[in-house]
């Protein structure tokens, strides 16, 4: 009797242990990021910028790191600033903002989607899914503008560090390893006559005095108005009213 008791109680064990194994390797596995397949990526300069930074050989997305760090010093950089104004009230603007297609957000006529990864989840979302989340913290966007008419087409990595419903304000940083640092901030203020007034300021700096003074701001100033005129093109579809840009 004794003996057959012994004998429930190792299958007992050997059964708990069994579960354990599994759950652990479910774990391992559910953290396991997904493997990035250039060829999905529609844009050569994107597929060389992941490749040239090894992303695509990553075994841990949050490897990526934004470049704008917490002491960094807004004075040390460059800035362009520039306000949009919708005809609607701030909460109604700032859901809009906050849960339209990423895909749709990041794609029109001088801007491609390339490739989204989400660093919490560790996935990878392409440009042909048929379905895109709304913005969160830990996106990375991996984009190519084009400037100049085509002639020149510049790829571009960011991701989404800060979403704030209090102060409303959405940031983006530029990841490492990116041609210049710094950081975009969004922040959507009430203007008290059911408008809503967007504040986007752009921060940068790279190792190339020249690009910054005379490069990078033609190509700030149009990112941020295709960015908002993308907006103004989703914002109209979904209601009919006006859009001005001071």
């Amino acid at each position: 009797m004794t003996g057959r008791i012994e004998k429930n109680v190792f299958n007992i064990r050997k059964i708990f242990l069994i579960i354990l194994s599994g759950l652990f390797s479910l774990a391992l596995y559910s953290q396991k990021p997904e493997t990035i397949i250039l060829t999905d990526i529609p844009q050569k300069n994107v597929r060389k910028y992941i490749k040239s930074r090894s992303i695509n050989q990553m075994e841990d997305f949050s490897n990526i790191r934004p470049s704008w760090k917490k002491e960094t010093s807004e004075s040390d950089f460059y800035v362009i600033e520039r306000e949009f104004y919708l005809k609607f009230k701030l909460s109604d603007v700032w859901n809009f903002y906050r849960d339209a297609s990423t895909f749709e957000m990041w794609n029109g006529r001088f801007i491609k989607f390339g490739l989204l990864i989400s660093k919490p989840a560790n996935s990878v979302i392409y440009s042909g899914n048929t379905s895109f989340p709304a913005i969160d913290t830990g996106q990375v966007y991996f984009l190519d503008v084009k400037l100049l008419k085509g002639l020149l087409n510049v790829p571009l990595a960011f991701e989404i560090t800060r979403i704030d419903p209090v102060q409303k304000i959405v940031e983006l940083s530029y990841i490492e390893h990116n041609t210049s640092r710094g950081k975009q901030t969004l922040q959507f203020f009430d203007r008290g006559d059911g408008r809503t007034r967007i504040v986007h300021l752009s921060y940068f700096r790279s190792e190339s005095s020249v690009r910054d003074a005379y490069l990078y701001p033609y190509f700030h100033e149009k990112f941020i108005m295709q960015f908002h005129r993308n907006m103004r093109r989703l914002f109209k579809r979904s209601r009919s009213n006006g859009f001005s840009v001071s």
